[in-house]
């Protein structure tokens, strides 16, 4: 680590520079100011003392600095920087976070998250700034484990969320703000295994991280984003893993992202750059004994800290001669669209929901049907408002298509296949082409070792499945009706450089296009030819690794291709009558009005120009869910209207 060594100026002289780090660390200087808050003995405040709680606050709002102060018999003070007290709530309070400027009911709102250790309530309080006036906003809901540490995390999207951790290392998010309705929600959004022993936490609402104090152990970080894989990463540790010593008992993040990690032993206070975390510099804060609690505000030339002193309790203010790096925030390059309905989640936990494909009912289309994958179990239909209407148990089904008007004897029907895992076949079936009722057919066997992905192509009167392999072969079948069955014939092979899986068939130009998971996407010749395929589109930082699943969307003639983004939980749309244009990316957000949680991890996906009724003029999208938030629940599929692929469409076309 590159160490930054800074000692402190007390309030009458300059104690002495301790180095517990490296002896080649640079040595810079703090100062510690009076400014009507006491540093080891009781705070006087309005000409009372001040029990103290654990959290002095500094806060900033139209250019003007205030103190948030907890106490055990005096609850929560709010404070100007002379010590006025300008409003309080009752309690017995240690704990706090903040956000400002949130929108309520159509104020904006300073508001605080804590804890009353007398009543074990979880409070949300609100400033008005018009009043300077302290109230109750909402009362939520208590956990069954002690809590342990509060933070909020404004969401991209808008809402405020909570995470509450407790003595059982149980980590909970609830949404507690709507950010489209400005109303008070109490919404379980996920739940999580943190740490032991989680003694505060903090999010960066910028970059989406929540950091969480392990006290034995040190500080760990979690993506805040509940749709985000959950993949903690360990930033600074105890000796003899890393500098921190003695038990690790406070974490801050200041508007920046840098972090203030409190390490009372050591008698002071890590700041660690959010950008660089392998950069930091430990403030020593020689003139308290045990400094348990440091918050930290960057002003515009200086850092103020606030720390509480738990030999004493007693809180000091402490300023740094540090200014803060600023750091640029880029504006999402992804555009937000909603899910109005899901499917009902699969029976088990697990990476079971994959691929779905559209049934049009061309008599009644508002009662088409959504085909689904299930690979612990088999084939599954749903209606248009996700309702499970049957369930064939046929094995380990990975991907699955359809076509139209097959003709079986003396029958004609449409038919789906599927990729079937527990027999490396293709799985067959007839649907109804008056009711889309499913029934299984038969299988055409396969020599490949891990059937993988599969789409159909129909060229004429001819019905073909492309089927590959997780070792990256492709393998193309030609269907043979027979009597009551069906065979296929291997018409085709060829063999794609790594991992390939989803893929869609344009019958009409006679294309297949596919994707390489880890690459791109390829397009080539329909027709079993030997012609060579070429790379249309390539991984970049928006449109990311896994590319998985694949469709066509049709608007005024032209083609538009949309395939998963997996990496990055989101979509890329490809102009392919325009040279394969990329024209830009974007994810499925929750939809609190409705209670369906936004969409990650994406396998498989469908979607359809053609008008499914009154309310689906202009089609359909359907994606897998590989995590079901809202709370937690397992896989299943998103259903969203196509007016919305359509308005994105011409909003990209039109720059």
């Amino acid at each position: 680590m590159k160490l930054v060594y800074l000692c402190l100026l007390a309030l009458v002289a300059l104690s002495a520079c301790q180095t517990p780090l490296s002896s080649g660390s640079d040595k810079t200087s703090a100062q510690q100011q009076a400014i009507s808050l006491a540093q080891s003995q009781p705070l006087l405040v309005d000409g009372f003392e001040v029990n103290a709680g654990k959290s002095a606050l500094p806060i900033y709002h139209d250019a003007e600095q205030y103190w948030l102060l907890t106490s055990e018999t005096q609850g929560l003070l709010f404070v100007d920087k002379h010590g006025k007290v300008l409003s309080r709530f009752a309690g017995n309070i240690e704990t706090l976070d903040w956000r400002d400027d949130i929108q309520i009911k159509g104020k904006s709102l300073g508001v605080i998250t804590t804890k009353d250790n007398n009543t074990q309530d979880l409070l949300v309080l609100g400033l008005d700034w018009q009043s300077n006036e302290l109230s109750l906003i909402s009362t939520l809901a208590t956990p069954a484990g002690e809590v342990e540490a509060l933070c909020w995390y404004q969401m991209p999207q808008g809402h405020l969320s909570l995470f509450i951790a407790d003595a059982q290392g149980t980590v909970e998010q609830r949404i507690v703000v709507d950010g489209g309705s400005s109303a008070m929600v109490d919404v379980a959004v996920h739940t999580f295994t943190g740490t032991l022993h989680s003694k505060s936490c903090a999010v960066d609402d910028a970059a989406g991280i929540l950091y969480l104090v392990e006290e034995n152990i040190g500080l760990w970080q979690y993506p805040a984003d509940p749709e985000a894989e959950l993949v903690r990463e360990l930033v600074a540790a105890v000796k003899p893993f890393g500098e921190l010593e003695g038990e690790v008992t406070h974490v801050d993040v200041l508007e920046n992202g840098d972090i203030l990690l409190s390490t009372p032993e050591q008698q002071g206070v890590w700041h660690i750059s959010g950008a660089d975390k392998q950069t930091s510099q430990f403030i020593s804060l020689t003139s308290t004994t045990k400094p348990e609690v440091t918050n930290g505000l960057a002003m515009p030339s200086e850092l103020l800290l606030g720390v509480f002193d738990d030999e004493y309790t007693a809180y000091s203010a402490v300023t740094v001669n540090d200014k803060a790096a600023i750091r640029d925030l880029p504006e999402s390059p992804f555009a937000s669209v909603k899910a109005f309905a899901q499917t009902e989640p699969m029976e088990a936990y697990g990476d079971a929901a994959d691929d779905p494909a559209i049934w049009i009912n061309s008599l009644q289309p508002e009662h088409s049907l959504v085909l689904g994958t299930n690979k612990k179990q088999g084939m599954m239909v749903y209606d248009l408002k996700g309702n499970l209407i049957q369930k064939l148990n046929v094995g380990r089904v990975n991907n699955v298509d359809l076509r139209y008007g097959f003709k079986l004897g003396p029958q004609t029907i449409d038919i789906a296949a599927a990729s079937n895992r527990t027999t490396s076949s293709i799985s067959l079936f007839s649907v109804q082409p008056e009711t889309g009722e499913l029934a299984f057919l038969s299988d055409i066997q396969t020599d490949l070792a891990d059937v993988y992905g599969l789409c159909m192509y129909q060229q004429d009167d001819e019905y073909h499945v492309f089927v590959n392999d997780t070792d990256g072969r492709f393998q193309q079948y030609l269907l043979i009706p027979e009597e009551n069955r069906v065979s296929g014939k291997l018409v085709r092979e060829f063999l794609v450089p790594s991992q390939p899986e989803g893929c869609v068939a344009d019958d009409i130009n006679q294309q297949l296009y596919y994707g390489e998971e880890s690459t791109g996407i390829w397009q080539v010749s329909a027709r079993p030819t030997k012609a060579l395929p070429r790379l249309i589109a390539t991984t970049s930082s928006t449109f990311v690794a896994d590319v998985e699943g694949m469709g066509i969307y049709q608007m005024s003639g032209k083609r538009y291709l949309v395939a998963s983004s997996q990496g990055n939980n989101s979509f890329g749309i490809f102009a392919l009558d325009e040279n394969n244009r990329y024209l830009g990316s974007f994810k499925i957000d929750m939809d609190l009005a409705t209670n369906i949680d936004g969409v990650s991890e994406t396998d498989g996906l469908e979607l359809t120009s053609v008008s499914l009724g009154a309310d689906l003029p202009d089609g359909l999208l359907v994606v897998q869910d590989g995590r079901n938030r809202l709370a937690n629940a397992p896989q299943n599929f998103k259903l969203v209207d196509g007016a919305q692929i359509k308005q994105l469409l011409k909003l990209w076309l039109e720059k």
